[in-house]
């Protein structure tokens, strides 16, 4: 068994160092990739479309649908964080940097590099939009995959770092979907409410 895992870090470790040594080659990418790999700019990218998605739809229907698929993000997102955090109190795992040779051209985190909560986040958003809504759904998970490749770039992440954010992000989806199919009706009548104040609100102006 413990070969078997030594056998997986070395193909782990030798796969970062095959993507960390085009770090240099190309200016414009490397500052590319600093953006795109970056806590903001993928995140916010999300962040939008779950606007755009929650005000979208102008029939009842379709906006409950829409509005219930970010409200599954939003869950997804907390529950990945979460056991991403539940995780670092028992497991850490140093960066690649501190173990290897290898090109940091990012700033250099000093929490647990597995998993990889940026991109257990970033997958939590998209997972459920891609559920529910493919064409979007597939934009959102190709900048979340951008963002993943992008920090193992850089030299602050292990490919299996972000392969644990997905698979964290995975679970965590299940988990939300569950809890959000046993509490549907609260659901939906929260967001009656908030349609029906919504518009109250708006008469009374």
């Amino acid at each position: 068994m413990q070969d078997f895992i030594h056998t997986i870090i070395d193909f782990d470790q030798k796969l970062f160092l095959a993507v960390n040594s085009m770090v240099g080659t190309s200016s414009i990418i490397d500052s590319s990739a600093r953006i795109i790999g970056s806590d903001y700019v993928v995140p916010v990218f999300l962040s939008l479309i779950l606007i755009f998605l929650w005000y979208k739809e102008t029939s009842i229907l379709r906006k409950f649908k829409a509005r219930l698929t970010v409200l599954n993000s939003i869950f997804t997102l907390l529950g990945a964080c979460s056991i991403v955090f539940i995780l670092n109190q028992f497991l850490f795992r140093e960066r690649p940097f501190d173990l290897l040779e290898a090109n940091l051209i990012f700033y250099a985190p000093t929490d647990s590099s597995f998993p990889s909560n940026s991109v257990a986040a970033v997958a939590g958003l998209a997972i459920p939009v891609f559920k529910t809504y493919r064409k979007i759904g597939y934009l959102m998970l190709s900048s979340s995959l951008c963002l993943a490749f992008c920090r193992i770039y850089v030299g602050i992440h292990f490919p299996g770092d972000v392969l644990g954010g997905i698979l964290t992000a995975l679970v965590s989806f299940f988990l939300s979907t569950v809890l959000m199919n046993l509490f549907s009706r609260q659901l939906y009548l929260s967001l009656l409410i908030f349609e029906k104040w919504k518009w109250l609100k708006i008469v009374r102006l």
